[in-house]
C-alpha cells in the first residue's frame, strides 16, 4: 500500500492524502483511524480533522460506510487498485500533532493514517510531495528523496517526520549508534555545548542499561517563538516542541531543553520497549487502561533528571532545585490524600492531562518521580539503585518484548532491596495506597546527607492564606484547609487586597458583582516552598551520584 501526501495550499493547513490499496475480489476493507497516540493515554479523536473521504476503484467511485466516529468500511467487488482520498486539517503544533504552514510540513502519521483490518503487517510506502529544497527528518528508511518506507503499520505510526528548507542537522556518536539532532526554528544556543551535553547524558544512560539496539536515533526539535513545553517518545526518535526560542540563550532555557531531551531518550527503553502489557501491542481504536503510570512516567522523569546530574550537566545545587520543584508541584495538591498513583494512572483517560477536579489525583510524572526517589534511597541501603532495577526490567521485559504488569516491577524492586519487608510495605502504603510521601522522604534524605523543610514561598496570598491566582488575578486554586475555601470560589477575580494585623481584606469580582471579603490570620503554611540543604557528609551524596 502507498500513501501520497501533498500540501498544495500550505496556508490552508490542509494535507491532501491518497491511500492506494491493492484489493482482492469481494474483499471487505475496514479503515480504522486511531483515536489516541503513543505517550498520551487520552482519547484525541483525530477523525474530527478529516474531511471528504472518498473511495474509487476499477469501476469508479463507490460508497464507504461509516461504522463509528473513526471507522469506515467498503467492499471491493472486483480485484484491482482502490484509491482512498481525504484531507486532514493539520493545525496542531505540539509534539503529538501535525502542522502545515508555508515554511514547513510536520506530520505524526498516527493522526492521519488508517489501520486496515488484517493488513497491518504489510509494508507501507509514503510519497511526500514537498518542495525540492525541503530537508526531511524521520526515523523511517528513506528510499529516495521525500520517499519513506515502513515495514508495517506500527512502525509507520511511531515515526513522525518534519520537513523544511531551513532544518538544521548535527550528529554525535555513542558506541555504534549515530544520534541525529534536527532543529526547526531560531537557534540561540551554542551547538558545540549542546552536543556535548547530549552526548554525555546519552553515554551515562547507555552505560547503566548496557544496550542501545539502534543504528540511528533522531531528536526532532521544534523551537517555537511562544511559550511551550512538550515531548513525545517513539521507537527510534522523539519529537520535542519548546519555546520561546529566545529563552535558549539562557541557562534556564538550556536546562529545559536538556531536561526534556534526557527524559525522552530514556523512553527509548522505558515505554518504547519496556512496555506495560495493556499497550503491548498498541491498539489505538480504544482505551488501554494501565496501572503502570508510575513506571512509564515516574521512573522516566526521575531518571531523566538524574542522568543530567550523573553526566555532570547539573551541579548538585541545580539538581536539588529540580527536586524542590518536583515537591512543590506534587505536594501543592492534596490529591495524594484522595487517590493513589495506581488509581490516577487508571484515570488518565478521564482527566490525566488537565487540572480536573481540585485535589482529586496525583501526577504520574511529579509524584511518580518522588516515589521513585524514595525507592532509590531505600535501594541504596543494599548498594543497589533504581537503574539496577530498570536494567532487570530491560533484560526481562524489554529485550524479550514481553509486556509487564505493575506487580512485576514491584517484585523486581523488592528483590533488590536489602530490607525486603520494608520495600514491600512501601509499595502497599505509597503506591497502592495514599501514604504521606513528604514525611517519608524527609526521613530518607539524611542518608545521602540532605534535609528538607517546608517554608513560605514569599507569596503571602498562597503561603499564608491558601489562595493561588493567575497573572490577571483570577483565582485558580484554594487550599481546602484554609478559611478562604469557605468564602471564595474558583474563577473569582481579585481586584485588590491588603494585609494587616487582622488578616487579609479582598475586593473580589464574581459574576459581575464586587464584594468585600475578609480572612483571618491563621499563622498556617498552606502552599509552601521546599528547601533541600546539606545535612551531613558530602561523601553520602557523592555515593548517590556515582553508585
Amino acid at each position: 500500500m502507498k500513501y501520497t501526501i501533498s500540501t498544495p495550499i500550505p496556508t490552508s493547513q490542509i494535507l491532501e492524502i491518497i491511500l492506494d490499496l491493492d484489493c482482492q475480489k469481494e474483499e471487505e476493507i475496514t479503515l480504522q483511524l486511531p483515536s489516541w497516540r503513543p505517550g498520551r493515554y487520552e482519547i484525541a479523536n483525530y477523525a474530527q480533522f478529516i474531511k471528504g473521504l472518498e473511495v474509487t476503484g476499477p469501476e469508479g467511485q463507490l460508497s464507504a460506510k461509516k461504522l463509528s466516529k473513526d471507522k469506515w468500511t467498503f467492499f471491493s467487488a472486483t480485484k484491482g487498485k482502490y484509491k482512498i482520498s481525504y484531507t486532514y486539517h493539520a493545525a496542531q503544533l505540539d509534539a503529538g500533532g501535525s502542522w502545515v504552514d508555508p515554511n514547513q510540513v510536520y506530520v505524526n502519521f498516527i493522526n492521519i493514517c488508517f489501520s486496515i483490518s488484517n493488513r497491518t503487517n504489510e509494508k507501507i510506502n509514503v510519497e511526500l510531495n514537498l518542495p525540492q529544497d525541503y530537508h526531511l527528518a524521520c526515523a523511517l528508511h528513506q528510499e529516495k528523496k521525500h520517499s519513506l518506507i515502513a515495514n508495517d503499520y506500527q512502525e509507520l505510526v511511531d515515526s513522525p517526520f518534519m520537513a523544511a528548507a531551513d532544518l538544521q542537522h548535527k550528529t554525535y556518536e555513542v558506541n555504534a549508534t549515530t544520534f541525529h539532532v534536527w532543529i526547526r526554528g531560531e537557534v540561540y544556543f551554542d551547538w558545540k555545548s549542546l552536543l556535548k551535553g547530549f552526548k554525555s547524558f546519552t553515554e551515562r544512560q547507555i552505560e547503566d542499561v548496557g544496550d542501545f539496539p539502534a543504528k540511528d536515533y533522531h531528536f526532532l526539535i521544534h523551537l517555537l517563538p511562544f511559550p511551550h513545553y512538550h515531548g513525545v517518545e517513539h521507537q527510534y526518535s522523539t519529537v520535542i516542541t519548546l519555546g520561546p526560542d529566545h529563552l535558549f540563550k539562557t541557562q534556564e532555557g538550556m536546562d529545559r531543553l536538556m531536561g526534556i531531551s534526557s527524559h525522552e531518550l530514556y523512553h527509548f527503553w522505558n515505554v518504547c520497549r519496556i512496555r506495560p502489557k495493556s499497550i503491548q501491542p498498541y491498539d489505538f481504536s480504544k482505551e488501554a487502561y494501565l496501572k503502570e503510570g508510575l513506571i512509564a512516567e515516574g521512573v522516566t522523569t526521575f531518571m531523566g533528571d538524574f542522568y543530567l546530574l550523573k553526566s555532570g550537566y547539573y551541579s548538585t545545587e541545580r539538581y536539588l532545585e529540580v527536586i524542590e520543584k518536583l515537591m512543590e508541584r506534587s505536594f501543592e495538591s492534596l490529591g495524594w490524600k484522595n487517590q493513589s498513583i495506581v488509581d490516577s494512572s487508571w484515570d488518565l483517560w478521564l482527566d490525566g492531562y488537565k487540572a480536573g477536579v481540585p485535589d482529586k489525583k496525583v501526577s504520574i510524572y511529579t509524584h511518580g518521580a518522588l516515589l521513585v526517589l524514595a525507592m532509590d534511597l531505600m535501594l541504596m541501603k543494599g548498594n543497589q539503585r533504581m537503574h539496577s532495577a530498570m536494567k532487570h526490567m530491560w533484560e526481562r521485559y524489554g529485550i524479550t518484548e514481553k509486556g509487564y504488569e505493575l506487580k512485576d516491577f514491584e517484585q523486581v524492586v523488592i528483590s533488590l532491596a536489602k530490607d525486603k519487608e520494608e520495600m514491600k510495605q512501601f509499595f502497599a502504603d505509597y503506591v497502592w495506597s495514599k501514604g504521606d510521601l513528604y514525611s517519608r522522604l524527609k526521613k530518607l534524605l539524611p542518608q545521602i546527607g540532605l534535609s528538607v523543610v517546608k517554608r513560605s514561598n514569599n507569596i503571602p496570598l498562597q503561603s499564608d492564606f491558601g489562595i493561588a491566582t493567575d497573572s490577571k488575578g483570577i483565582l485558580k486554586k484554594i487550599h481546602p484547609k484554609a478559611p478562604a475555601f469557605k468564602q471564595l470560589m474558583q474563577n473569582d477575580r481579585i481586584q485588590s487586597y491588603s494585609i494587616d494585623n487582622k488578616g487579609l481584606h479582598l475586593q473580589v469580582r464574581r459574576w459581575g458583582k464586587t464584594m468585600a471579603i475578609s480572612l483571618p490570620n491563621e499563622n498556617a503554611l498552606y502552599y509552601a516552598a521546599y528547601k533541600i540543604t546539606s545535612a551531613g557528609e558530602k561523601s553520602a551524596f557523592k555515593k548517590f551520584v556515582e553508585l
